[in-house]
């Protein structure tokens, strides 16, 4: 299954397992990885960061590892390319800003089809800090 060690690249099998995780446990693996590995990763398009937008609601995909990022940008066939952001300024600057502007987080999504989970900015800065 998923590396427990920080990886540059990520197998196929690897990535294939991680795309078949039910919504909760590709939340749990965003959150355990991003906290090993000191960064996130989001998709970055023409237009600025990928979103979802839906009602009133506007949600920011991110993901524990590059390969992951780029598998959903394939699959869902985005113009965008993967880029990360250390954790401590995703959670010194994204979060709180993400938070003044409603901003939830979708927590590696595969497809729009497919249940994601989503999580507000003050609940993963929350499980970020242990608390």
């Amino acid at each position: 299954m998923f590396p427990e060690t920080i990886a540059d690249k990520l197998s196929d099998a690897v990535i294939e397992q991680a795309m078949k995780l039910n919504a909760e446990d590709r939340q749990e693996l965003v959150v355990s990885y991003i906290a090993k590995a000191n960064e996130i990763w989001m998709v970055q398009g023409t237009e600025g960061f990928v979103m979802f937008e839906g009602g009133d609601s506007v949600q920011l995909p991110v993901f524990p590892h590059r390969d992951l990022a780029q598998k959903f940008v394939d699959i869902n066939d985005i113009e965008g390319q993967c880029v990360n952001v250390s954790l401590d300024e995703f959670a010194q600057t994204w979060l709180p800003g993400l938070t003044k502007n409603g901003v939830e987080l979708v927590m590696f999504p595969t497809t729009s089809d497919v249940e994601n989970l989503v999580m507000t900015a003050e609940d993963l800065a929350s499980e970020l800090s242990g608390n």
